[in-house]
């Protein structure tokens, strides 16, 4: 182990029990961080999937959103978890790692992070916002593909009014899948004509499971 390397994992243990000493007098805070940190890559994905769909999710997302989005991206919560983990751990995984001849995770760090060598912590913890929040906007693009091009789970909806469909009024629509929802909007996607609609919660009157035989 060179010297960078040592002195990268001495500030960062430093700053790692700083930051565990503040967090005890602060109990309420790393929870907070979390839950914002993960409500957030939540919303990001719900933005990023209606997106491949041609919805402008920033106009169907209210507040209500926010705080509930968490209830439906638990993987979100446990990514982001693991990632903080993943750096609350860094150095003995490091020092277990430099045991295999190039492998040592601290050397490479250092020597790419320089500028960033006298808050690795922080570094760290950036390093796991952005990790979360481009992990969401790849699932999102996974999630937009299995929909467009599977035929499962496709469902009737019924509507307790008219829409407007294909420049025709309608109450119903067979054999499409629900993309997403929020708390006030729905977002319906129809893979034969590859045409998509957002409909008010309100307007939701049933949504059936087609059945294998129908489809």
């Amino acid at each position: 182990m060179d010297h960078l390397t040592r002195v990268y994992h001495f500030r960062y243990l430093r700053q790692l029990l700083e930051v565990k000493r503040f967090l005890k007098v602060n109990p309420s805070l790393l929870p907070a961080v979390i839950y914002l940190v993960s409500s957030g890559a939540g919303l990001y994905y719900l933005t990023c999937l209606l997106s491949h769909f041609g919805f402008d999710g920033l106009k169907h997302i209210g507040l209500g959103d926010f705080l509930t989005i968490i209830f439906s991206s638990f993987w979100l919560l446990g990514a982001f978890v693991a990632f903080l983990l993943l750096f609350a751990f860094f150095i003995p995984i490091d020092r277990a790692s430099s045991r295999i001849q190039f492998l040592s995770i601290g050397k490479l760090m250092s020597a790419m992070n320089r500028p960033f060598l006298k808050i690795p912590v922080l570094y760290g913890f950036s390093s796991s916002v952005i990790a979360i929040f481009f992990s969401a906007n790849i699932l999102a693009e996974s999630r937009a593909s299995t929909i467009k091009h599977t035929k499962s789970d496709l469902v009737e909806v019924s509507f307790n009014y008219p829409v407007n469909w294909l420049g025709k009024t309608i109450t119903k629509l067979n054999k499409v899948k629900v993309v997403a929802s929020t708390s006030r909007y729905v977002f319906i996607y129809h893979p034969d004509t590859k045409k998509s609609v957002v409909v008010p919660l309100g307007n939701i009157a049933t949504i059936f499971n087609v059945k294998r035989g129908d489809e």
